[in-house]
């Protein structure tokens, strides 16, 4: 996800603002009553010890990093133990690892990780009438790492190249989107959280396509092929939508799509909704899937962003409160591994 994935609402603890980031002396204070749920522009948030916006698998599937409530984690796989770095966070992480993208202002800046060196700096998405905080609401990298994109609360997005940080393409979306996802090829760039989803085309900022009935949620992911579109449908449910017309094929009834990937032959999507601790593996016809829906239950509180390791054998999902659990995706059953949760100011 890799996606600045992040949610529909501005995450908390990273998004005051917009994406703003945050340190320690401007970190919300935490909420007695916990909770999941996004807050949004300038209102008070949940307090959550690892953040559900987004989770990320490393290039070699040894670790899992998300933004936890006093840094970044990773963990590592084989054993579960996390590592923090401290007094950071991080908006999207590079397809290899190197660099993760936070947040100044209008600015995205490109960090080394661990270590923090900056790298680069894009510019062009101040907005005056954001005094406190960023304006940013998505940011998101392209599969090779070539290409950035952001979003600001005006609709105003932007793609630039890496490497000299050159501005690619430009234009202004219906809404202020809260999810950016690149086609495989990094020749698309589709939009979602705020009104229908829009498919662009990153060489010029053109409008490829506006899918019609399509939900507000902010998830969205292509099939590794890029011959589908998966996202938000009618009343949020996970619909799938055959490119180049976009038009819907399948959905999952029943559900309201919170966050969702796809496996990485393309079979399996990974599902999560609000109002349940369930994680639902769907494996959609459209996706020359075998059909059906299993449900995979062992968290404690709601999760949010799942990711698949490169291999596809595992899945990897996080929770406000009781952090990553990993699940084989053969059998469907938990992975006899616990990962070391975080700890909290109340802890």
């Amino acid at each position: 996800m890799a996606r600045a994935r992040s949610a529909a609402a501005l995450a908390a603890a990273v998004l005051v603002t917009g994406l703003g980031g945050c340190g320690e002396a401007d970190r919300p204070e935490p909420d007695p009553g916990g909770g999941t749920g996004g807050g949004t522009a300038g209102a008070s948030v949940p307090f959550e010890l690892v953040l559900t916006d987004d989770v990320a698998v490393s290039p070699d599937g040894r670790r899992v990093l998300a933004d936890c409530w006093e840094g970044i984690c990773t963990w590592d796989v084989a054993t579960g133990a996390l590592t923090l770095v401290p007094d950071r966070n991080q908006v999207a992480v590079a397809p290899d690892w190197s660099t993760v993208a936070t947040v100044d202002g209008g600015d995205v800046v490109l960090e080394g990780l661990p270590d923090g060196a900056p790298v680069r700096t894009f510019r062009g998405l101040d907005d005056a009438e954001v005094t406190d905080g960023s304006p940013l609401t998505a940011v998101a990298f392209s599969p090779d790492g070539q290409l950035l994109a952001a979003a600001g609360l005006d609709g105003r997005v932007v793609v630039w190249s890496v490497d000299d940080g050159a501005e690619q393409a430009a234009f202004t979306a219906a809404y202020a989107p809260q999810t950016l996802v690149f086609s495989p090829d990094g020749s698309r760039l589709a939009l979602a959280g705020g009104g229908p989803v829009e498919v662009r085309d990153t060489a010029d900022g053109q409008a490829v396509a506006t899918v019609q009935g399509s939900g507000e949620a902010g998830a969205l992911a292509w099939s590794p092929d890029g011959r589908a579109l998966l996202g938000p449908g009618a009343g949020d449910v996970p619909t799938v939508w055959e490119a180049p017309a976009f038009e819907p094929v399948e959905e999952l009834p029943g559900v309201r799509l919170h966050e969702l990937a796809v496996s990485p032959d393309g079979r399996t999507v990974a599902v999560t909704a609000f109002d349940t601790t369930a994680v639902r593996l769907w494996r959609p016809r459209a996706l020359a899937g075998a059909g059906g829906v299993r449900s995979l239950v062992g968290h404690v509180a709601d999760p949010g962003a799942v990711a698949f390791a490169p291999d596809g054998t595992r899945l990897y999902s996080v929770a406000a409160d009781d952090g990553v659990r990993a699940w084989d995706v053969a059998s469907g059953r938990p992975v006899a591994r616990t990962f070391e949760v975080p700890e909290g100011p109340d802890r």
